[in-house]
């Protein structure tokens, strides 16, 4: 084992515990000298981020509380720290893997990936190389299509609305806007409405000027 003074500092940003044990695990089968710091959040994360500047490597779930997209990416990229970050994501999306060799990025890694290539890709980028993987076969888009009515819900659902105000707008009666709810949450794979919120806009289903309106 590598002194405390030898080792590496390892930022590890992963909001699912299993998850986050099995990386910092494969990540000291790699190097015990690591020294690994998990956080669950953006917040969590810009925090230990503000704690110092020495990190080795930076690991990133985009998908973490307080983050969309690549905006906690983004955020780091700003701060002068992405030759140090590689983004670690369910998400095989072409344009975020585009965007994060544009911001600098080490490496761009989907989970989606047999455990021994997941461990080569983590190796190489400890070691500093540009690592940027997919899965094998590529998610191709799919077009989510929601009905004219489930359209009307999500649009009251981002203004705030709770289902008595959307059966109020929509002349419905909250049964049925619930109805609408979980058949809008099922068509866009999510689990709650504020994740249904950030799937539309990241699908481009919602017109972000028309949400304040």
């Amino acid at each position: 084992m590598a002194d405390i003074s030898d080792s590496k500092l390892i930022l590890l940003v992963e909001d699912h515990p299993v998850v986050a044990q099995a990386t910092s695990m494969l990540l000291m089968q790699i190097d015990d000298s690591l020294r690994i710091t998990t956080c669950g959040s953006a917040t969590a994360a810009l925090t230990e981020l503000g704690k110092t500047r020495e990190w080795h490597r930076i690991f990133l779930d985009i998908d973490v509380p307080g983050a969309h997209g690549l905006s906690l990416a983004r955020q780091f990229a700003k701060l002068g720290m992405a030759n140090k970050c590689t983004i670690i994501t369910g998400s095989n999306n072409p344009q975020w893997r585009a965007e994060a060799v544009a911001m600098g990025m080490l490496g761009y890694i989907v989970k989606a990936i047999r455990v021994e290539d997941f461990k080569k890709a983590l190796q190489a980028v400890l070691k500093g190389d540009a690592t940027f993987l997919e899965t094998a076969s590529p998610e191709k888009p799919q077009a989510i299509r929601l009905t004219r009515r489930q359209q009307d819900v999500l649009r009251l659902i981002c203004r705030g609305l709770s289902t008595p105000e959307i059966a109020t707008q929509l002349g419905l009666t909250s049964g049925t806007v619930d109805d609408h709810v979980k058949a809008l949450l099922m068509a866009l794979e999510v689990k709650n409405r504020a994740q249904a919120v950030a799937k539309a806009i990241e699908l481009g289903q919602i017109d972000l000027h028309s949400i304040s309106k």
